[in-house]
């Protein structure tokens, strides 16, 4: 397995450029860069200069993330705010492929008190299912990530919302974090088995209820880790955290750290 880490783990006025070079220094493996409503406009220039830096300093860009989907929800109720969620799966889609992330996450759906379960999982299906010929076509999987957004909350229903999509280019995303709360992690991994393209890592502290830095929570990880080798996993780990307020850098410094203690577990 490899060794990859958000860009939201550093301050927000870190550029494109010293995220890539600092993520190198640190010896990561890779960078999940995040589309927000203004980079997503970038021109190919620019997306084929971030290519371009990664390549020259040895580092994978695996994956693609991005929040957008929790304002531009696929099952919302309006109409408009659907299409423009689709507008990004699609242009997400492009993106990634500009830059050589084969992966790009997407949060499925989020529930609202005004539509019906059955109706958030039609809508947010068929949204998914117009932009999955895009995907194709860009040479990119959608990673439906668990979240906690009330939708999706048991691996068989998980896997059944992927299986009834039954596109190649649509697969999951696993953040071990997000479902310590609710779940085992390492169930999870083994029923979602060989759809799982990329995972998430982070911890999750139970007493209070709060994610937290690798190591400093409840995650078993050497059940989790073990998991991942029976199903015969060997992509990135993405630690998704955020940066300490003291320092810049330190965060990313003690992921680093901790992944690598993480992957000689089990």
């Amino acid at each position: 397995m490899k060794k990859g880490v958000n860009a939201w783990i550093y301050p927000s006025n870190f550029a494109v450029e010293k995220v890539l070079e600092t993520s190198c220094e640190l010896g990561y493996d890779g960078v999940e860069l995040n589309l927000d409503e203004k980079n997503i406009e970038a021109t190919k220039k620019e997306r084929k200069a971030i290519a371009d830096k990664a390549l020259s300093l040895g580092l994978e860009l695996p994956s693609l993330c991005s929040g957008l989907f929790w304002k531009y929800n696929l099952a919302s109720p309006d109409e408009k705010v659907r299409k423009k969620g689709i507008d990004i799966l699609k242009k997400g889609c492009e993106f990634s492929a500009n830059i050589g992330a084969p992966v790009f996450l997407v949060v499925p759906a989020v529930a609202v008190p005004e539509v019906s379960y059955q109706k958030m999982w039609d809508m947010s299906m068929k949204g998914i299912l117009e932009a999955a010929p895009v995907a194709k076509d860009c040479g990119v999987v959608l990673g439906i990530e668990n979240v906690w957004n009330k939708f999706l909350y048991s691996p068989l229903e998980f896997r059944r919302f992927v299986e009834e999509i039954n596109h190649p280019n649509v697969k999951v995303y696993f953040d071990v974090g997000n479902f310590q709360l609710l779940a085992f992690p390492q169930q999870w991994i083994k029923y979602l088995s060989d759809l799982i393209v990329c995972v998430h890592v982070k911890d999750f502290e139970m007493s209070t209820l709060q994610f937290k830095p690798l190591l400093q929570g409840d995650v078993p990880w050497p059940e989790v880790m073990r998991a991942f080798r029976d199903i015969g996993y060997t992509g990135f780990l993405n630690v998704e955290v955020p940066p300490y307020l003291g320092h810049p850098t330190k965060s990313a410094m003690d992921s680093k750290a901790a992944l690598d203690i993480i992957l000689q577990m089990a």
